[in-house]
């Protein structure tokens, strides 16, 4: 689209009615066949102010490296970099029937593409010249040795491996192999082109960077160069207007084209008159700036049309309309990583409904304070303490009104902060005089002593009540019945025909009492012998365990007992769930749906490894019917209940102790502990390989962990898998073939649930004895109050932080940085990725993600290392080619399948005809004719058959060459 032209003036810095031009923009680098890279510059032409841009055009070019401007059109022929490119191309020979007769009567080639992660296009079809399409007729089948297939070797996470393309018709399908051409082959981790060294091994190509502009406006490009390590270096910048290349920094005041810094709003406010505090109106604050970042102006805007405001009062930020509740007050530790700490206090917030909505953190001495370690409640507590006391706020009118006073103590014993409540939440302000509230009126009787008998008239036993003063008179008598109705003796009324219970002994007379009194020491007993008519004939002082007492001092009515010193506190804990780590259940099943190959063996008894127990796989004496290799596999279903809350996922760990008993070592990937949510390898979800080319002896243990849905784990769809080389016959690549035992044991799996967000918040009161220190009580309760049963495991809370985030700078710039892995744990970076870097406005440079070359998904590295690491490891091993020749007499036959590592044939038929069997069928060799079979490019690892020579009545001489290493 046309670029919209610079403003004319005058603020415009241009003259009015002039010609006004739009900034020149570098494009990102193109690349030409060479692989060098340029900068085109895009300008849209001068217009006068008012017509519309005209389109923009190329005027020039960029040389990165050196930042020098050429105008015109740059001297070669640009793509964009990333075009993708073939990393392979085959070149197949095809026939046609052209005549409608079913025979193949002209051939023609096609051309096929292959990408980097080793799917296979087709180019064009042509015959003699590539620049001339040809479309076929009738494409059939050719009958004179055309090949069908092609095969070449790439690259997964594991190494080197082969895929045999097999075309029909304008399609390409493939299947993986492993380099004996036979077994099959499990992809691990990302195709591609087999490297030969790190994709990062050189710095990268200098990236300019446009839309900046001097403070006059004038448009620049700022060239950044980034190294292997991502560190990225600028180089110089180039003034796009006349091409000129400055080496450093740009000058200051330099910023993005049109940056929006140079107006920015404060937010709302409010306008409110100082004496009320009532808000007048609401004001929008705009501040503008200069080209070179210092203050221009500042204006008030109204917001609801954007017309200036005029200030009334004072700007200040907008009242909540809300009174805030009281804060809550507690000292707590920031605990530093070497163990130390340091007392804080936070302040809590609460609503009207007391919950709590925020907080703020301060000293001891009350200035700000920020944590910088790990929160939690002081271990040991404060030497201070709080205590709850009851107090009266005394009124005029000669009422109380009772308040709850919460006072908060330092190590000294000085109050450093008092909290006054009515029911120890809701917030009480004093109106009068605080004092002690007095105690309650005490019912004023006119007789201390009191005593009650069971005594008998002629009728039966009733109850006596007597009422007497401070000598022990009696002053009143009360006769009941035994249910307490009143009653009149009849007849003589006497002690009842039993014996007075108690330590006094029974004496002549017949009433008795027992009072509890007090003299300076202690409480005692005084029991009351007295006559019929309340005389009190006789006083006895008893200690309380019985024994006599002599009283000391001044004898009454003993006080109540003071209350006892108690000291509480509330602490906001979690009950913490503890049914997220179950035991988990395996039970033996076929490992057919896991490993799906037909060199895979089921080893019985598997359910003894489950179990815990050692299983033995044996080495096997060949392969399986029409493969090359034995694997011996066991799989079991894990299976773990459900907790009562998670978080929808789980994380499962499981392992196994592993020896390869021999007899031989083995060859390439030869087993691994696997882990499925789901048959076959799209649904392996982890895996842990044992070593490449692993020793006879080799003794370790194999790990796999992985996050699983929780549904799937407790439904029984999480499997685990082990599969073992027994034999394997790999060819050239490990002769001979390879006998393989192996024992398992030690097995064992965890299942740990994600339970975020399950705990529960509840409150625990926990009261001490303030002389002791002993616990004398411990109540839950739910955070508003009601009874509360932990269920789990109760802990501490982990707070959430109220700091609000900065907003974040945009990016001005992201560049690319090319990473490597050790993703098989050997210690060499065998897979490269890239990591996206921006640069914010600050110059801060944070990570965006990582991902794969292509970019086609997101990667996650397991273990990041430098890309030149092994680098030092030697050579790769140099290969060699061995010829051989051999006569064959009348009627002997010579077979491809003998020969592993096959290059080529050659056959010539003397005195009669041979017979030739291919994979296209059965085919004569007639006398004197020479057949020849070969591979085409050094990366081809071998020549397959099935080829088969036999000679007829004659000879066939056969000269072939096989691979070996040198």
């Amino acid at each position: 689209m046309p670029v919209e032209p610079l403003p004319c003036g005058p603020e415009g810095g241009g003259t009015p009615g002039a010609c006004n031009c739009s900034p020149s923009i570098a494009t990102s680098p193109l690349c030409c066949a060479d692989g060098s890279t340029v900068l085109l510059v895009v300008r849209s032409a001068c217009v006068t102010c008012g017509t519309t841009a005209a389109d923009p055009a190329v005027v020039g070019w960029i040389n990165p490296e050196t930042g020098v401007f050429t105008a015109g059109q740059p001297a070669c022929d640009v793509v964009p970099c990333d075009t993708p490119t073939c990393v392979e191309t085959l070149c197949r020979q095809r026939c046609d029937d052209t005549t409608g007769d079913g025979q193949a009567n002209t051939t023609y080639s096609e051309l096929w593409c292959v990408q980097a992660d080793g799917t296979a296009t087709l180019v064009l079809t042509y015959q003699d010249d590539p620049s001339t399409p040809y479309t076929p007729t009738s494409p059939v089948e050719c009958t004179y040795g055309c090949p069908a297939s092609e095969t070449v070797m790439l690259c997964d996470d594991s190494g080197p491996f082969l895929r045999r393309y097999t075309f029909l018709a304008g399609t390409a399908t493939y299947e993986d192999v492993a380099l004996d051409g036979q077994t099959p082959h499990v992809v691990i981790g990302t195709v591609g082109v087999c490297p030969a060294a790190p994709d990062c091994a050189s710095p990268t190509t200098p990236t300019a960077t446009v839309g900046l502009c001097l403070a006059d406006g004038t448009p620049i490009a700022v060239l950044i160069t980034r190294d292997c390590d991502g560190v990225t270096t600028q180089a110089g910048w180039v003034n796009l207007t006349t091409g000129t290349y400055s080496v450093g920094a740009p000058p200051a005041g330099a910023a993005a084209c049109g940056d929006s810094r140079a107006f920015e709003l404060a937010g709302i406010l409010c306008d409110t008159d100082p004496a009320t505090g009532d808000v007048l109106g609401l004001v929008l604050v705009q501040y503008e700036y200069n080209p070179d970042g210092s203050l221009a102006a500042v204006d008030l805007v109204n917001p609801a049309d954007g017309t200036p405001y005029t200030l009334q009062g004072e700007l200040m930020h907008c009242p909540t309309g809300q009174d805030q509740p009281d804060p809550d007050l507690v000292i707590l530790c920031d605990v530093q990583a070497d163990g130390t700490a340091t007392q804080f206090v936070r302040d809590y917030r609460r609503d009207e409904n007391t919950q709590i909505t925020g907080f703020t953190d301060y000293t001891l001495a009350g200035a700000g304070y920020t944590p910088t370690g790990t929160v939690g409640t002081c271990d040991p507590p404060p030497c201070g303490s709080t205590i709850t006391v009851p107090l009266c706020d005394l009124q005029l009118d000669g009422t109380s009104r009772p308040f709850l006073r919460r006072l908060t103590f330092d190590c000294a014993g000085n109050v450093i902060n008092s909290v006054d409540t009515t029911n120890g939440t809701s917030p009480y302000s004093v109106t009068g005089t605080v004092a002690v509230c007095p105690p309650a009126p005490t019912p004023v009787i006119p007789q201390v002593f009191q005593g009650e008998f069971i005594l008998c008239d002629d009728n039966g036993p009733f109850v006596r009540k007597l009422v007497q003063d401070d000598t022990g008179a009696v002053t009143a008598v009360v006769d009941l019945t035994l249910d307490g109705t009143a009653y009149t003796p009849i007849g003589t009324v006497g002690q009842c025909p039993v014996d007075v219970p108690g330590p006094v002994p029974v004496t002549p007379t017949v009433f008795h009492g027992e009072l509890l009194l007090c003299d300076d020491n202690a409480p005692f007993v005084r029991k009351l012998v007295q006559a019929p008519d309340g005389t009190v004939t006789a006083v006895v002082n008893l200690a309380l365990d019985g024994t006599p007492y002599t009283p000391v001092g001044t004898i009454g009515q003993c006080q109540p007992a003071p209350e006892p010193c108690r000291d509480s506190s509330t602490l906001l804990l979690c009950d913490l769930p503890t049914d997220g780590e179950p035991a988990p259940t395996l039970t033996d099943t076929p490992g057919g749906p896991y490993y799906p190959y037909t060199t895979g063996v089921a080893a019985p008894g598997a359910q003894t490894l489950w179990d815990g127990g050692t299983l033995t796989l044996p080495a096997a004496a060949g392969p399986q019917p029409g493969t090359g290799g034995t694997v011996r596999t066991a799989a079991a279903i894990l299976q773990a209940p459900r907790p009562v809350c998670d978080a929808g996922t789980a994380h499962v760990t499981v392992q196994v102790d592993v020896t390869q008993l021999g007899p031989d070592n083995g060859c390439r990937i030869t087993g691994f502990l696997g882990l499925y949510n789901g048959p076959g390898d799209a649904n392996r979800v982890g895996i842990a390989l044992a070593p490449p080319d692993t020793p006879a002896g080799w003794t370790g243990t194999l790990t796999v962990e992985a996050d699983v849905p929780a549904d799937d784990l407790a439904a029984g769809n999480i499997a685990v898998l082990v599969a073992f080389d027994a034999y394997d016959d790999s060819g050239a690549t490990c002769p001979p073939p390879r006998h393989t035992g192996w024992q398992l044991d030690e097995f064992a799996a965890t299942v740990v649930y994600d339970q975020t967000g399950c705990a529960e918040q509840f409150l625990r009161n926990v009261t001490l004895d303030c002389e002791t220190g002993a616990v004398v009580s411990v109540t839950d309760t739910t955070l508003d109050g009601a009874p509360y049963t932990v269920t789990g495991e109760p802990g501490q809370c982990i707070p959430a932080s109220s700091d609000t985030a900065a907003p974040p700078c945009d990016a001005q710039n992201v560049i690319e940085a090319c990473r490597c892995d050790d993703a098989d744990g050997d210690g060499i970076p065998e897979v490269g990725y890239v990591e996206l870097l921006a640069v914010d406005c600050t110059g801060t440079v944070s990570s965006v993600g990582t991902y794969l070359p292509d970019y086609s998904a997101p990667y996650t590295p397991v273990s990041p290392m430098d890309c030149d690491a092994g680098e030092d490891l030697g050579a790769p091993p140099a290969f060699g080619v061995q010829a051989h020749r051999v006569e064959l007499a009348a009627g002997a036959t010579w077979s491809a399948d003998a020969w592993p590592t096959l290059q080529s044939v050659t056959a010539v038929a003397h005195g009669g005809a041979a017979t030739v069997t291919t994979a296209d069928g059965t085919s004569t060799l007639h006398p004197t004719e020479t057949a020849t079979w070969g591979v085409s490019r050094d990366t081809d690892a071998r020549l397959t058959g099935p080829l088969t020579i036999t000679a007829g009545p004659g000879t066939v001489t056969i000269t072939f060459t096989t691979g070996v290493q040198l």
